[in-house]
């Protein structure tokens, strides 16, 4: 009731107020991000400490800070943007309610949580990037990532950290799922990275809560090259193919081209299959070694 009264009260400050608090100065950034925010969405404050600034730039004042899972409410376009935990944002300006006050400033992005989900008992899901870390000889390009769980009062659960591994992908989405058959699992976070283009791939990564804490599954993706080749991951959770309790299976599918064809429709691929299996023992899983 609380957060929809504050929802509510965002909802409600007038926009055509913004317009004269908006930085001249500063350019407004057409730069896409996996955020994509525009104005009236609401996000959540993924960062332990967010500092909001009267400016939309680091040489900005100091004004707020908010602590993670707090709401706000987008109020303006995308400006500017710093490189800050090693990965580049825009600034935005927000509006949010501090102390029965709805105030506004200016927030880097980053710290803003990149997706929410929330559960029938008004639990909230987020995830957002931590910090990037380049790549090296032995490693590619990747994102240090978290998941955290508010209760209804906002308060911290329980924050799951993992890798993603960055190759250009553009788009982030995510669900909530129910425990889909694994015991002791109460649901299943679902966070995808997606590719938009040929050669780029797709990551899914699927965290178990058990109502305590966070709990690492298998990960799947897909990637592509139209007319050349695919490599397909698939799941089935023990929901979903009804043959083994506690079994998940990994279903891949590898097609390569036999040769170019102007029609895609004409293309016809060698096609590889095979499928993984993994052991779900309540704590965690293991990869079941393959039958011959």
């Amino acid at each position: 009731m609380v957060q929809r009264l504050i929802y509510t009260l965002l909802l409600l400050i007038p926009f055509c107020g913004y317009g004269q608090d908006e930085p001249a100065a500063y350019a407004v950034s057409d730069e896409f991000t996996m955020w994509n925010l525009s104005s009236r969405d609401t996000a959540y404050v993924h960062a332990d400490v967010a500092y909001l600034r009267d400016q939309p730039s680091l040489n900005g004042r100091v004004v707020d800070s908010l602590a993670a899972g707090a709401m706000v409410q987008i109020v303006s376009p995308a400006y500017g943007g710093n490189k800050i935990k090693g990965f580049h944002a825009p600034w935005q300006q927000v509006a949010y309610n501090k102390d029965n006050t709805i105030k506004r400033a200016f927030i880097w992005i980053g710290l803003l949580a990149l997706g929410k989900q929330k559960d029938a008992s008004g639990q909230l899901f987020i995830y957002g990037f931590d910090r990037f870390i380049p790549s090296t000889k032995e490693s590619p390009d990747r994102y240090l990532c978290s998941i955290k769980l508010f209760d209804k009062q906002q308060r911290l659960r329980s924050k799951y950290t993992f890798g993603f591994d960055y190759a250009g992908q553009s788009f982030t989405e995510s669900k909530l799922l129910p425990s889909m058959g694994l015991r002791e699992l109460k649901q299943i976070f679902r966070i995808s990275f997606l590719g938009e283009a040929c050669g780029i791939p797709s990551n899914h990564y699927y965290a178990g809560w058990n109502g305590a804490m966070f709990i690492e599954l298998p990960m799947r993706y897909t990637v592509s090259d139209a007319g050349v080749y695919y490599y397909e991951e698939s799941m089935l959770f023990p929901s979903e193919h009804r043959k083994e309790a506690n079994v998940i299976y990994k279903l891949i599918e590898e097609g390569e081209a036999h040769e170019e064809v102007e029609d895609l429709a004409e293309l016809s691929y060698d096609i590889k299959k095979k499928q993984e299996k993994f052991l779900w023992n309540g704590k965690g899983f293991n990869r079941l070694p393959q039958s011959k």
